[in-house]
């Protein structure tokens, strides 16, 4: 047991593609299991990291219009970013890790003294929204549930997910275990200036 094979991280990530929406860590489970392989759960984080990267590099070639969709929408969430600039935002997920889709969503990570500070900036720009929770883990074995409120911006869905102000300084952990992958504004937009065409 180890690591997943590379011929594992190919087959997932023709799998990622051609499922839009489903998880990295279901992709490479239904390819180990394609390929008659197990997966060692001790480096699951280290063989998603792995696969993020397997798959960008599967869409640049074989998907190059994804590629587009991409940029579209760490655009979008650049501009989300600004609009809730007080709340200190930092991007996650799909649109981070460069592995979105069309089905993907913008998630923004919000600090606010309460949820209900976020909730009166959508109010206020007359805004509709969804609410409902998540929770999250962190290293210690500590969890957290946090508000979490869904709109439409145009075409996009974003979701913002609101933490206490200190959990700033915490990065909770990610679906491997491993923690949180964050960015700021100014890290999504040197992602944004170093992929934009010239």
């Amino acid at each position: 047991m180890g690591p997943a094979s590379l011929e594992v991280l190919r087959v997932a990530a023709r799998e990622a593609a051609d499922a839009p929406g489903q998880s990295l860590r279901a992709s490479l489970e239904a390819a180990a299991r394609s390929l008659g392989e197990s997966l060692d759960g001790r480096f699951l984080a280290a063989d998603l990291e792995r696969l993020e990267l397997e798959l960008t590099r599967y869409r640049a070639t074989f998907r190059p219009e994804q590629g587009e969709r991409l940029l579209e929408l760490r655009r979008a969430a650049l501009e989300a970013m600004d609009f809730f600039a007080e709340f200190r935002p930092r991007l996650v997920g799909d649109v981070l890790s460069g592995t979105a889709d069309q089905y993907s969503s913008i998630v923004l990570q919000l600090f606010a003294p309460t949820p209900e500070a976020v909730m009166e900036r959508l109010f206020g720009r007359d805004i509709p929204f969804d609410e409902s929770e998540a929770t999250y883990e962190y290293c210690g074995g500590r969890s957290e549930r946090v508000s979490v409120f869904v709109f439409g911006a145009g075409d996009e869905q974003v979701v913002l997910e609101v933490f206490p102000e200190e959990r700033i300084r915490e990065t909770p952990l990610g679906p491997g275990g491993a923690k949180l992958r964050r960015a700021s504004r100014s890290q999504l937009l040197a992602l944004i200036e170093g992929e934009a065409p010239a």
